[in-house]
């Protein structure tokens, strides 16, 4: 029986050492899976950061959106030498899309921890992860951000069959018609009240963010405010008038009369009152400090306001700043208005109108007067003022 003893050790240890090696495996095949995502995570961050910037300059500049997916890759741990942005895609569905970026992280060396007590004393993985993004184009037209206002649409017709309508409240649907690919609402219940919806009815949606940032000239304006210096007081007087950009205390136009805005930028520090004159303006943007007031816009002549289609300010006719909640008054029998039109705290505007052209709409909450309807063109392809960056692959 003595001798016998010890006997089962090197069985035992013979088994350690197996147990001991599976071990291994898996922690080191762990360890590259973990690489695996972390180096996916990392290029589609890379990819995702160069298509944002071909949004951002309307797919125009290939070297800016390049090295902007460098930049992220190596912010998330990876040398610049490891990362290979390509735009226009080289290969596959976006080939020698303007709008796209290709982008790939290789990692030649990643050391496991395990194999070398397995006589692999060199062993090293090469990895490698691609992902393409893409800058893609939002469809929405109609932007509410008040979790605690509704949107009243009682009675309103509302025809904006290639723009959707997002809400981060809901709204009072009663007796009108609108037609509109998407409405959604991120909290409560709508109140639906007989009204038709003919393309989409509401339904639950995640919070949406204010659009500014992803929109050129507004996230411009947001980062370089106008000077509020300067300003002066008109009064029109009931004559006609061209008017310069600058700034503006009070501006005050009385009918009758015509009253023109040179191109530029109008920075409002105090009240806006169109009491019924024709107003008119090419390449303007309407500047709404934290001390002015939202325009009232009264029934009368016509109102055609149109933004600069080019410059610092592309595409923004009315900007009030975030803050500003005072209400805007858009009552006027022929209002031709495009572009953006922000206002983000207002609870209160106030429409009357129809507008025939593209808008985008950004409020907290806005109201459409009843038994009105209400025209909203669709973004031309590939021309919607915001630009956001997708995954595509």
């Amino acid at each position: 029986m003595n001798a016998q003893r010890g006997q089962i050790l090197p069985l035992l240890a013979v088994c350690l050492a197996v147990l001991l090696g599976f071990a291994g495996i898996s922690v080191d095949v762990g360890y590259l899976e973990f690489w695996q995502q972390r180096q996916q995570s990392a290029t589609d961050a890379a990819a995702l950061g160069g298509a944002q910037s071909l949004a951002e300059s309307n797919c125009g500049s290939t070297t800016t959106a390049a090295s902007a997916a460098t930049s992220d890759g190596v912010a998330n741990g990876f040398l610049a030498g490891q990362i290979n942005p390509v735009t226009p895609p080289a290969t596959g569905p976006y080939a020698g899309n303007a709008c796209a970026v290709s982008v790939q992280i290789s990692s030649p060396a990643v050391s496991t921890f395990f194999a070398p007590l397995f006589g692999y004393a060199s062993m090293a993985v090469t990895t490698s992860a691609t992902a393409v993004a893409k800058a893609g184009f939002s469809g929405t037209c109609i932007y509410l951000l008040s979790q605690t206002t509704r949107t009243g649409f009682n009675g309103a017709t509302l025809n904006s069959p290639g723009c959707s309508i997002a809400m981060n409240d809901n709204g009072n649907f009663n007796n009108g018609t609108i037609t509109a690919p998407f409405i959604g609402y991120a909290q409560g219940t709508p109140n639906y009240g007989g009204t038709k919806f003919t393309l989409a009815s509401p339904m639950p949606m995640l919070p949406v963010a204010d659009p500014c940032p992803e929109i050129p000239g507004c996230a411009y304006l947001a980062a370089h405010p106008p000077p509020a210096t300067n300003c002066q007081t008109y009064n029109s007087n009931g004559v006609n008038a061209t008017l310069n950009p600058g700034c503006y205390n009070n501006l005050n136009l009385d009918p009758p009369g015509t009253i023109t805005l040179n191109p530029g930028v109008y920075v409002i520090n105090g009240n806006f009152n169109n009491n019924g004159v024709t107003l008119t303006g090419t390449g303007v943007t309407l500047y709404v400090t934290q001390s002015g007031t939202g325009p009232n816009l009264d029934y009368g002549p016509p109102v055609s306001l149109s933004p600069p289609t080019t410059g610092n300010y592309a595409n923004v006719l009315y900007y009030q700043v975030p803050g500003n909640s005072t209400s805007i008054n858009f009552n006027g029998s022929n209002v031709n208005m495009n572009g953006l039109i922000y206002a983000p705290s207002t609870t209160s505007a106030n429409f009357d109108d129809n507008f025939g052209s593209y808008v985008v709409l950004v409020f907290g909450a806005m109201n459409f007067n009843q038994n009105n309807a209400y025209d909203f063109a669709s973004p031309p392809p590939g021309q919607s003022l915001i630009k956001q960056a997708v995954l595509a692959q």
